[in-house]
């Protein structure tokens, strides 16, 4: 370890109020103590101060300890105890550590020119307060420090940074340990009356117009520790006006001792229910909140102190946990609703760049050929999600009373997100028209209603094109439904693929909507979709039809998604013909090891011919960078070798035949059920035409998006091809990164122009947004309204959404995020975010179902009551909640959900 000084141009010491550049430098200062250099350019009270940097950290450390610090990075972020002992390790080996004389001398020389004989000793890594990474309570702080132990403060916050804590967390966030460093902050203390942190947005809605403070009388440390419960109040940034303030007893603040330290102690009995803040400095903290936060240009925790009425800011960071803003913002000034797209298609998960532009070009479209204005902006974009505007049916009040229940169909949690804004801020959406405006307005109101059927006739033919039809007769068979989406499919996926240049497919993928008229009728799968309602009402008006009606949905051996497992059943079957086969897919060897073996041509041959139906269908395939499964099978060997493992010969055919006998004994005695009385023969009749229209056209229910899903393939073709064709001109590195660029920078890229983008900073934002879970409705000013249910008659504990499967189940669960990674063993309960089509292959072993997002026609809920596994979906944060291993009981009935250990 060096004894000399440091070079001048990297310091041992930094003053708060000093004015060189290098002062707003997180590699020096660490993200506390540059914040606070900013603070005090900017003319804000902040106590008076010094950073020890970066540099003397570094001088604190030998060779074994640099050791020790690399191999942090071999640890696993989830091993605890080993995390345990490295880290105690690495902190023991520096409190043993001495600062160079020079280190030590430049603190007491910094010491002397701060006012008063009492600090604070805070941490400031460098990795902490990011937009990205808060590091909130990961590394130590001290108060009341005196001068003789400020050295030895200051030691001990750099030690802490290899808490338990902070190693696991810089692990799970990709933050490199060596990389990392850590400076201190001494400031002179400031002994407060009353203390508090200020987020300058709502961190529990998100509404970046709504202030947040809590405050708590004596030092901040109990309050941020969570010893001490303080205050809380809320404020309109706009207005100024507090529009709540919650008083909470303080029975205990947390005081300065006179030898140094602190202590928490008991408040006087008369003064526990005093409120904390007066209303002049609750402006105060507000306006000085919006200040900083425009200083910084993003949202702010703030941590701050009241002495004689004066305010000091000790620290601020940026709120790292707020969802994004929907962008473009909207052109008005006007509170805006968004819906997720994601939680619709029963996919709530980040995509990047490239595909939110092509959804977002996709989605805009349809709301023209719905009829709507093709001026106005109906999408936005927000944390790598599609959302779409649903502001103006709010506007209109039946439309909004009935919007939640209507949302609430397709998916839960975007119901129960309506219902709870609209208890909440419904005012907003209320315009005050008088009578005579609101008849004035009824001849534009007719005219746009009549523009917008012309302009939406092909898609409203296509939903009722056939809708009464299918009530008359005998359905259409499935293989024509079949073939008709196919057909339709493969014509708009030829339309992008036909162009002779990279340029021009991916020109023609952006573009295919505007060709695209000829819609497929649907009307018959809606009078399918009508009857299940009405069976549902049926059901619920006498319950002792019920498992009837739940049996008369099952038993389709030519739905798209039984078709889907059968196949890949009649796969594992073609393997147990060939043992050798069979045993290289229990030791997960690869396709061409399989292939080498005696029968493996069999086998690859059979699962050609799978792909060849069914090799453009993909998990989590709206993200269509995503691989399909031609591209990459794997996942689909996954599910024949557990199928091989847990099943036997033929028995995938077998179970969906018994329930397709039950569900015909089921329609008989449904028939007989409607048979009595004057009229019993008419509504036996009725009764039978509508259970045949119903199980007629309730199988092709998956046809339509299998076709679509041809367009998604060819999309991720083309820009596939297109990346790779950006890499052999030298503008790309890696073909996979055209995903992260912009729509306008890839046509930019095509017509020869350099790419001037950060991929890695596009792919770091990214992977963040992956973290985050999307809220189901999002407003324009941030909010994210609950998607949690307000029902009472649950379970302590429980969590709850909306059962779409009948039953009860009871076992071991398992967290999938990756169906292509990840499987299932029979008998367990899957855990999922989402349940599209390519999470079909886990269904073959899953005793019963939990997804974060759907709602009763969701695939995942179809899927559920035709294989008769309890399911429970928009479940949020279920994946989180709930770890694998765990016991859980699902009633799919009510919808309910408890860990039992």
């Amino acid at each position: 370890m060096s004894e000399s000084a440091a070079p001048a141009e990297m310091p041992y010491i930094v003053s708060l109020s000093a004015a060189e550049d290098r002062t707003s430098d997180r590699t020096l200062l660490g993200g506390k103590g540059a914040a606070l250099t900013r603070l005090v350019d900017a003319g804000l009270s902040v106590p008076e101060g010094f950073c020890v940097t970066t540099v003397a950290y570094r001088e604190l450390l030998d060779e074994e300890t640099r050791t020790m610090i690399r191999e942090l990075s071999a640890i696993d972020p989830t091993d605890t105890d080993a995390i345990e002992v490295a880290g105690a390790s690495l902190r023991d080996r520096l409190h043993e550590q001495r600062f160079p004389v020079s280190v030590r001398d430049a603190i007491t020389d910094a010491l002397s020119d701060v006012s008063g004989n009492r600090y604070a000793v805070r941490s400031s890594a460098t990795a902490e307060d990011s937009p990205t990474t808060s590091f909130a309570g990961q590394h130590e702080t001290y108060l009341n420090v005196p001068s003789d132990a400020v050295i030895d403060r200051v030691r001990d916050c750099m030690a802490s940074l290899f808490t338990d804590r902070a190693i696991a967390y810089r692990a799970r966030n990709d933050v490199s340990h060596t990389e990392s460093a850590i400076s201190v902050v001494v400031q002179r203390l400031i002994d407060a009356d009353v203390s508090g942190v200020l987020f300058t947005a709502d961190p529990t809605t998100g509404n970046r117009h709504t202030a947040s403070i809590e405050a708590s009388f004596g030092l901040g440390t109990g309050l941020v520790s969570g010893d001490v419960t303080g205050d809380t109040v809320r404020v309109d940034k706009r207005t100024s006006e507090i529009q709540a303030y919650e008083v909470n007893e303080q029975r205990r603040e947390t005081r300065s001792q006179p030898d140094g330290g602190t202590e928490t102690a008991d408040r006087p009995a008369a003064e526990r229910t005093a409120r904390a803040l007066t209303k002049r400095q609750i402006h105060t903290l507000t306006e000085l909140g919006t200040e900083i936060e425009e200083l910084f240009d993003r949202p702010q925790d703030i941590e701050w102190c009241l002495v004689d009425g004066d305010v000091s800011i000790v620290q601020s960071r940026p709120i790292t946990s707020l969802f994004p803003v929907p962008e473009p913002k909207p052109a008005d000034d006007q509170l805006h609703v968004y819906m997720s797209m994601g939680h619709g298609q029963a996919f709530a998960e980040a995509m990047p760049p490239l595909v939110c532009d092509l959804w977002k070009a996709y989605a805009q479209k349809s709301m023209s050929l719905f009829g709507l204005s093709p001026t106005t902006r109906w999408v936005a974009e927000a944390g790598g999600r599609i959302y779409v505007d649903i502001t103006k049916p709010l506007t209109i009040g039946p439309l909004r009373r009935r919007l939640p229940t209507i949302m609430g169909s397709v998916s839960g949690s975007v119901g129960a997100a309506l219902d709870e804004l609209l208890a909440r801020r419904g005012w907003a959406f209320r315009d005050g028209r008088t009578v005579r405006s609101a008849l004035a307005s009824v001849p534009q109101i007719v005219s746009a209603v009549l523009t917008g059927a012309k302009a939406g006739f092909p898609l409203l033919r296509m939903m009722i094109d056939g809708f009464v039809g299918a009530f008359i007769g005998a359905p259409v068979p499935p293989e024509e439904e079949a073939e008709k989406w196919n057909a339709w499919g493969e014509q708009i996926a030829a339309r992008m693929r036909d162009p002779d240049t990279p340029a021009g497919r991916a020109h023609a993928a952006f573009n295919v909507w505007e060709s695209i008229t000829d819609f497929p009728s649907v009307g018959p799968l809606y009078a399918a979709f009508a009857v299940d309602v009405w069976l549902r009402r049926w059901a619920d008006n006498e319950p002792s039809i019920a498992d009837d009606v739940t049996a008369v949905g099952r038993g389709f051996p030519e739905e798209l998604v039984t078709r889907i497992n059968l196949g890949l059943g009649d796969l594992a079957d073609v393997a147990r013909e060939h043992p050798d086969v069979a045993a290289a897919l229990k030791s997960d060897e690869s396709l061409d090891e399989i292939e080498s073996r005696a029968g493996g041509q069999a086998f690859v041959d059979a699962l050609d011919e799978y792909l060849d139906v069914f090799g453009h269908r993909a998990t989590g395939e709206m993200d269509v960078s995503r691989p399909r499964w031609r591209d990459d099978p794997s996942g689909l060997l996954a599910a024949v070798r557990a199928n091989l493992e847990h099943n036997e010969p033929g028995s995938h055919r077998e179970h969906v035949h018994q329930m397709e006998r039950a569900a015909h004994t089921a329609v008989r005695r449904l028939e007989a059920h409607a048979n009595y009385g004057v009229f019993g023969p008419v509504r036996k009749h009725v009764v039978h035409q509508l259970l045949r229209t119903y199980r007629g056209y309730i199988r092709t229910r998956e046809y339509p998006k299998h076709g679509v899903a041809r367009m998604f393939a060819a999309w991720h073709e083309v820009f596939r091809d297109t990346g790779e064709a950006l890499v052999a001109d030298g503008q790309l590195d890696r073909a996979a990164d055209v995903w992260f660029l912009q729509k306008d920078e890839l046509f930019a890229a095509l017509n020869g122009d350099s790419i001037d983008v950060d991929i890695d900073a596009r792919r770091a934002e990214f992977e963040r947004h992956a973290e985050m879970d999307a809220p189901p409705v999002l407003t324009s000013d941030g909010d994210t309204p609950s998607a949690q249910s307000d029902r009472t008659e649950v379970p302590d504990g429980a969590l709850v959404g909306t059962g779409v499967s009948a039953g009860f189940v009871e076992g071991v669960a398992r967290v999938v995020h990756d169906p292509m990674e990840e499987t299932i063993e029979t008998g367990e309960i899957l855990i999922a975010p989402s349940a599209d089509p390519g999470w079909t292959p886990l269904f073959l072993n899953a005793a019963g179902m939990v997804v974060e997002v759907g709602g009763r026609m969701s695939h995942g809920a179809l899927v559920a009551r035709e294989y008769g596994l309890p399911a429970v979906v928009s479940v949020p944060n279920a994946t989180r909640r709930i770890d694998t291993g765990q016991r859980v009981r699902i009633d799919g009935t009510d919808g309910i959900v408890e860990i039992l250990e």
